[in-house]
C-alpha cells in the first residue's frame, strides 16, 4: 500500500495514466467521428479509470485526499469578483 500524489499517477511509472494514453493514440490513431483534443482527453478518462482500478486492488491512494474532503476541484465565486 503506497500514498501517491496525483502527478505519480499521471506522469510516474507505475501507473503512467499520460503515457499510457498518449501510447494507445499514437498506435490506433483516432475514430474520424472525433477531433483529436476529445479523443485525447476520452483516452486520458479511459485510463484514469483503469489507474484507479489498480490503486484500489493494490490499496494504493492519493496522498493528501482522505474521504472527509471532496476529490473534485471547485471554484469559488466572491462578491468582488465580476467573472
Amino acid at each position: 500500500m503506497a500514498r501517491i500524489t496525483v502527478e505519480e499517477v499521471y506522469r510516474g511509472e507505475k501507473y503512467g495514466v499520460m503515457s499510457a494514453a498518449m501510447a494507445q493514440y499514437l498506435r490506433d490513431g483516432r475514430p474520424a467521428e472525433y477531433d483529436e483534443r476529445t479523443w485525447l482527453e476520452m483516452l486520458i478518462v479511459k485510463h484514469a479509470l483503469i489507474a484507479a482500478e489498480n490503486m484500489r486492488n493494490e490499496g494504493d491512494s492519493i496522498s493528501g485526499m482522505t474521504d472527509a474532503e471532496s476529490s473534485s476541484s471547485c471554484m469559488r465565486w466572491y462578491e468582488h469578483d465580476n467573472a
